[in-house]
């Protein structure tokens, strides 16, 4: 049956049979519509999902969706814990396939979820243990990506071809990212910043200040460096100080000070 929601599983203290004691034992279930679950989907504590378990439950049981137990999902170090605004989100949906652990009269915790397949995406019907769309609610099905899998060779967007190397067959002479067809934007050093607010590059910078006609605009610029974290507050002073000479040669010092030459090689 399914545990509340406002249910705390952890602080039993006293509790011999909880983890540790016997021996943990593994599961392998699938995660139930998200309308079997829509109390924790939208008001829930923690992350936890209602999921039928291979060899506990079966396409036939009388067990509906909504009376299925909830398995808690353990996070990585890499996630957090929420503590100092340290989180990232649980990326698992509706019909995933997830392996976890439970023993004595612990929950069950789902510690992996097994990356759809292409076969697996086209075999989505009906059946308790059938596959299930990811979409549900407001987050709907924008056709970004030829389906809902994760292998090697993922998805490809509309309209274009999969690529051959992968981060699993790649070599040595295959660097990327030449052979995956992308290059790196790079922002000509005299293309025309648009002000205050918006992007700007170290080389645009020392460009305005170089060659820009008003000092107004490479204060604004220098300032726009410290926004972006290019250029140190207690830097940008100093550069500052130095703009408002109004002279070539304090230009020059001014970028010095912001974007020193790196030191000779005495070798």
């Amino acid at each position: 049956m399914s545990s509340p929601v406002s249910s705390k599983p952890f602080f039993n203290s006293s509790n011999k049979d909880q983890y540790g004691k016997f021996p943990l034992q593994s599961w392998v279930g699938k995660v139930v519509s998200y309308d079997a679950q829509k109390e924790q989907i939208e008001k829930g504590w923690g992350w936890r999902y209602k999921v039928r378990i291979l060899g506990d439950n079966s396409n036939n049981d009388v067990v509906e969706d909504e009376e299925l137990s909830y398995a808690l999902c353990l996070l990585p170090t890499t996630a957090g814990s929420g503590a100092a605004y340290k989180l990232r989100s649980v990326r698992i949906s509706q019909g995933d396939m997830v392996y976890g652990v439970y023993g004595g009269d612990g929950p069950r915790i789902i510690i992996g979820v097994f990356p759809r397949t292409r076969d697996s995406f086209a075999r989505q019907g009906i059946g308790k243990f059938n596959t299930l769309s990811g979409f549900y609610g407001a987050l709907t099905n924008t056709g970004i990506l030829s389906g809902e899998f994760n292998e090697q060779l993922g998805p490809t967007t509309p309209n274009t071809s999969p690529i051959d190397i992968n981060k699993s067959n790649r070599t040595e002479a295959d660097p990327l990212p030449e052979n995956f067809g992308l290059a790196t934007p790079i922002t000509a050093e005299d293309e025309p910043w648009d002000g205050t607010g918006n992007p700007i590059t170290t080389n645009q910078i020392k460009y305005i200040i170089t060659n820009g006609e008003f000092t107004d605009e490479k204060i604004n610029a220098v300032n726009q460096g410290v926004t972006q974290g290019l250029i140190e507050e207690d830097v940008a002073k100093q550069m500052i100080f130095f703009l408002q000479k109004k002279n070539k040669r304090a230009n020059e010092e001014a970028i010095k000070i912001g974007f020193p030459p790196p030191p000779e090689n005495t070798n």
